[in-house]
């Protein structure tokens, strides 16, 4: 049906004349064409699934840059049919084709892809214009298509039922891009562009929402991509005044251009495209590369079990380091995996459903969630520069990002169910056609895709009425209270730890949404200050607290127990008395957690955990995994969490440590009109938010995809630190740019 709509579309088109916003429908005509009749292909699909015999089978496309893509994705495959025997009893199977930039050498492939039964998927496709095309392919033999790099938007605007996106769209990229620009105190921006429809697209965003932040376009250019000499245009910068350079083009255009830019004397920053970091752009580039800010959704040093298994696997397998490109492989190939098994079928109606439908999934490149139109929310960029040779993350600073999207699509969503109790003719909202639900709006409207003035202004603006909330309808909730304090209040204040904390917990209260707090607190002053914060935050948002003390340190109750004493049975609420952390010191507050956490589970919507509660972090997790079984989630506020709580959700510093001069040298010389010091001081206040997605299916919480990108990290079994560590290589990079280099401070 939906291939059928494109096709009505494009002869509707054709009859009118088609201009540039039908062109890549029209390139479909080349590609598959909507004479060819893919009913056959599609039925055969279904059978061979049902049969449920054979292999089950993943097209793997070549990507035209390298191996590692491919290599990713065998490296799944293997693991998988070795840990699990395969998927659904049946062996997990890859098959390779070659892959290219070019539509016409790509017709066949994909016909060909389509043509065997045994395929569930296609994971591939580099460029959007070769990506868009092909789907319509895919849709029609009943494929799951999962596009590795694709970013344009026309990818998910037909509708189709088959194709998912993986990476945010173009209009997320230039909206995280301006907002990093902004933050960095750029005020006036040169724009150059390649002449490809994806690049073109991509720039015009940008400079749509850098102007919406303020941000002056003093000069737009574009270029051929198959040109070599650019200094005739490039020249012409010579008679403007600018702070940076966007530049939106394939890696090897960009190099060129920017060795050319380096050439003329132009020594701005360039903030870029995903593609610049795509390839052999470092080489190519050479020196000319220093100071590129470009987003990508992954980084080798990630912390955390699942990168580290995943890293450790593939130098195993290929004597070589992971990039972007076998970090997509390798997600794309399990994600498929826990869609077929969380469908129990590889029939491609019950694929298509399942994965349009699931629940969230972690990665290695990020969290997958997604909508009914197959954009993925959760995932969003993150930001790197080029230096000395290689690129390093730019910690915290998609933050601010994070909490405009956030606040902006509950807005959107309040406004959406408002309309909807709204009957038709009674103020329906300007734009909506009368009598139609507010929640057929298009997602991207309500989410990500906001212009970045709306999503500032919902965030300093007076929040609404607050609405009822179930433990249930976390991140889903259009509560709000009239103190929630804006962003500019914590980009720009020097808070203090408690003013910072008590943002926070309104920000978890509007994630969980409860309605009874539960509190276990040492008799400290750490302990003192959460029961303060948490009674002034009550009376502000109208939840209750309930509070269970723990003895302090000198109390007589911490006195160690008898021997025969720390045998107790069963708690009669279900929670275990664990076993003593290895000191008997440790017993009598374990029995008084045991006590504190039995009565709470039974009353609380959430418990907020106090991490230096004096408390082993073993004990905390095993107690606080068993809050599970009641429905009750547990959350944190802490400046790092250096051990594994057990947490559903964790608030924790932003991940910035520009303090260390080893991570303020990558911030020299992109900044403008500030030093390293006060970008920390905009950063230290933004919590960055992990969320245990386990968790939330285990506790029924479902969450609406548009409000995950509020969420930085999964939280995993194992989880250590909410900020990465400085490695060596760190270190050893930092030396290598001297060891007199310093960073404005």
């Amino acid at each position: 049906m939906a291939l059928s709509r494109a096709c009505a579309r494009l002869r509707r088109c054709r009859g009118r004349g088609a201009g540039r916003g039908v062109a890549l429908l029209l390139v479909t005509t080349l590609l598959g064409g909507c004479g060819h009749q893919y009913g056959n292909l599609a039925e055969a699909r279904v059978a061979y699934a049902r049969e449920a015999r054979g292999p089950v089978v993943i097209a793997a496309v070549e990507d035209p840059l390298g191996p590692g893509f491919v290599q990713g994705i065998e490296l799944a495959a293997q693991e998988i049919n070795a840990a699990d025997g395969g998927l659904l009893g049946r062996p997990l199977q890859v098959r390779r084709f070659p892959g290219s930039n070019d539509l016409r050498q790509m017709r066949g492939v994909a016909r060909q892809i389509a043509q065997d039964p045994r395929i569930s998927v296609v994971l591939g496709h580099r460029r959007s214009e070769v990506a868009v095309p092909a789907s319509v392919i895919y849709e029609g033999a009943q494929v799951l298509f999962l596009p590795a790099f694709a970013t344009a938007e026309q990818l998910t605007r037909h509708g189709f039922d088959f194709v998912l996106r993986t990476l945010p769209d173009n209009a997320t990229m230039a909206a995280q891009t301006a907002s990093v620009a902004d933050l960095f105190g750029h005020r006036r921006i040169a724009v150059l562009h390649s002449r490809d429809d994806s690049a073109r697209e991509l720039a015009f965003l940008f400079q749509d929402e850098a102007r919406a932040r303020g941000i002056d376009i003093v000069y737009s250019a574009s270029f051929f991509e198959g040109e070599s000499n650019y200094r005739g245009l490039l020249g012409q910068l010579n008679a403007v005044e600018f702070d940076a350079i966007y530049l939106s083009a394939e890696h090897e255009a960009g190099a060129r251009a920017l060795r050319q830019l380096r050439e003329l004397g132009f020594e701005q920053p360039v903030f870029g495209s995903d593609r610049l970091a795509y390839g052999n752009f470092i080489e190519l580039a050479d020196t000319a590369g220093d100071r590129v800010v470009a987003p990508g959704v992954y980084d080798v040093g990630t912390p955390g079990p699942r990168n580290r298994a995943f890293v450790d696997a593939y130098r195993a397998a290929y004597s070589t380091e992971p990039g972007q490109d076998a970090a997509q492989g390798y997600d794309l190939a399990r994600l498929f995996a826990d869609i077929v098994r969380t469908a129990g079928s590889t029939e491609p109606r019950v694929l298509a459903t399942t994965a349009h439908y699931g629940p969230p999934r972690a990665g290695v490149t990020g969290i997958f969630a997604y909508d009914p139109r197959g954009n993925v929310y959760g995932k969003l960029f993150e930001f790197r520069v080029l230096r000395f040779g290689r690129w390093w993350p730019l910690p915290g600073v998609t933050a601010p990002y994070r909490l405009t999207s956030f606040r902006a699509a509950r807005a959107e969503m309040a406004r959406q169910e408002q309309q909807q109790a709204t009957p038709a003719g009674d103020g329906a909202a300007a734009g909506a056609p009368e009598g139609a639900p507010a929640a057929a709006m298009p997602a991207e409207q309500a989410a990500g895709g906001a212009g970045p003035a709306d999503a500032a202004a919902v965030a300093s603006a007076e929040p609404g009425a607050t609405a009822d909330a179930t433990p249930g309808a976390a991140l889903g909730t259009a509560e709000t209270a009239p103190d929630t304090l804006s962003l500019d209040t914590l980009t720009t204040a020097r808070l203090s730890a408690a003013e910072r904390n008590r943002i926070w917990l309104t920000l978890a209260h509007e994630i969980l949404g409860f309605k009874r707090l539960g509190l276990v607190v040492p008799q400290t002053g750490a302990g003192s200050a959460a029961v303060g914060l948490a009674r002034t935050l009550a009376d502000a948002r109208g939840f209750t607290v309930e509070i269970c003390e723990l003895p302090a340190p000198d109390d007589p109750a911490s006195a160690p127990a008898p021997a025969e004493s720390r045998t107790a049975p069963r708690h009669a609420t279900g929670l275990h008395r664990p076993e003593p952390e290895g000191s008997a010191d440790q017993a009598p507050l374990e029995r008084a957690a045991v006590r504190c956490w039995s009565r709470l589970a039974r009353t609380v919507d959430a418990l907020f955990v106090v991490p230096d509660s004096g408390l082993a972090p073993t004990l905390v997790r095993r107690l606080n995994r068993t809050l599970r079984d009641f429905g009750v989630p547990a959350f944190a506020l802490a400046q790092t969490l250096d051990a594994d709580l057990g947490l559903t959700l964790g608030l924790v510093a932003s991940g910035v440590d520009l303090d260390d001069p080893r991570v303020a040298l990558r911030f020299d010389g992109v900044l403008r009109g500030m030093k390293v010091h006060a970008l920390n001081r905009k950063l230290t206040n933004l919590p960055a938010v992990s969320a245990d997605l386990a968790a939330f299916s285990e506790l029924g919480i479902r969450p609406d995809p548009r409000l995950l990108t509020l969420v930085s990290r999964a939280i995993e079994p194992g989880f250590m630190a909410a900020r990465p560590a400085t490695s060596a290589g760190d270190a050893a990079a930092a030396s290598a740019a001297g060891d007199g280099a310093s960073a404005s401070h």
